[in-house]
């Protein structure tokens, strides 16, 4: 299957609160073992074509309120394809913060009628007996 749109690759940006794993999860992907040692942000990932399902190269971005101001974070929505809202299933606030900040916010920046998917990823379901969203 070819591009959709003519589209040449794929950005998926990596949101959320501190702390919630977005660099874990980057780097298990890449590495395909989680980490000793987490830096407060990963590198942008590119997979190569020749390794997607959809034959397309693969841009994973994450974002660090810690490293980067609130103005990147605009650039980097205006430029994702895919945004992935990351919360930790252990930790409430986080969740909270969907509604109340990140989800508003998008919105805010992306206008009501867009297209983009945003997906919402429960990440540290190993550190927990049962998920608080049960």
């Amino acid at each position: 299957m070819g591009p959709r749109n003519g589209r040449k690759d794929v950005r998926i940006l990596l949101l959320g609160e501190p702390g919630v794993g977005k660099t874990s999860l980057i780097l298990s992907l890449v590495s395909e073992e989680f980490p000793e040692e987490v830096p407060p942000r990963a590198e942008e990932i590119t997979i190569p074509a020749d390794v997607t399902p959809e034959k397309v190269p693969t841009n994973i971005v994450d974002y660090s309120a810690q490293e980067q101001g609130e103005d990147s974070l605009i650039v980097e929505i205006h430029k994702a394809n895919v945004i992935c809202v990351v919360y930790a299933v252990d930790d409430d606030e986080t969740i909270d913060k969907i509604t109340s900040y990140w989800l508003p916010f998008i919105q805010e920046q992306l206008g009501e009628n867009h297209l983009v998917p945003i997906v919402l990823v429960g990440n540290k379901v190993d550190l927990v007996e049962y998920s608080s969203l049960e």
